[in-house]
């Protein structure tokens, strides 16, 4: 079965490059010329990824990465496309829940790849594979101190308080966490966001955990959970639940 993708671009020239070589990739394409529109058709087409401008008139891309994440709980992977002097702006999209970016001159066929990617990783992330260690209902439920990560559902708590993650952050987290007490490189930690045919800027990882870290540590300028490892990367280290008194 084709993969479907939903393309918000204004610029017709742009369009027609971006949505022919879908096509010829074996993508059923779809097309929106401005971001409200673009939303209204991610609704009720309902793609398996979407390829959105940055800087798009009235409604950016960054608009439709906040709508789609925080106000429908819609979690398609989105692509940002932007300007070189706009990347830290695409940066910022990652943040708000964009799984990827780019910048123009646009290399097709290495879009493609990213898409592809985010499909692959979207069915992939916290899947079957993992039940090969238990086949109990709560055996995939992983525990660290105050933390509880339930793959199944895509949710976090800390003292049973649910913790408000983007798709990414989350993957980051349960990675991190299934690997805890181990070092592990920004190189890995992309590898397992991106895929291997793939690159991403380092800052993206950095950017990921700095956001997890605002959300699940108790002391900020020192992390209990996400310790950073000079000269390498992360680990999540291992807490002991506290005993109340």
């Amino acid at each position: 079965m084709a993969h479907s993708v939903l393309i918000i671009e204004q610029d017709q020239p742009t369009i027609d490059m971006i949505e022919s070589y879908f096509s010829k990739s074996g993508f059923e394409t779809y097309v929106s010329k401005n971001g409200h529109e673009g939303l209204r058709q991610a609704s009720i087409i309902q793609p398996d990824a979407i390829v959105t401008e940055l800087d798009l008139r009235g409604y950016s891309g960054l608009d439709i990465c906040r709508e789609l994440r925080f106000v429908k709980n819609d979690w398609t992977p989105i692509i940002l496309i932007s300007e070189k002097k706009e990347e830290l702006d695409a940066v910022l999209g990652l943040e708000l829940g964009a799984d990827d970016y780019m910048t123009k001159p646009l290399r097709l066929k290495e879009l493609v790849a990213r898409v592809k990617s985010t499909i692959r990783r979207g069915s992939k992330c916290c899947s079957q594979e993992d039940q090969n260690h238990g086949s109990s209902e709560h055996s995939r439920i992983i525990k660290n101190g105050e933390l509880t990560i339930d793959p199944d559902h895509f949710l976090v708590y800390k003292n049973d308080r649910p913790v408000d993650l983007t798709r990414k952050e989350f993957e980051l987290l349960y990675y991190l966490s299934k690997n805890k007490g181990r070092a592990l490189s920004r190189e890995k930690l992309m590898q397992e966001l991106s895929g291997d045919e793939v690159e991403l800027d380092e800052r993206i990882i950095d950017v990921f955990i700095s956001r997890i870290r605002n959300k699940i540590e108790p002391h900020r300028r020192n992390p209990t959970y996400v310790k950073t490892v000079r000269n390498i990367g992360y680990m999540m280290n291992v807490v002991k639940e506290s005993v109340p008194s």
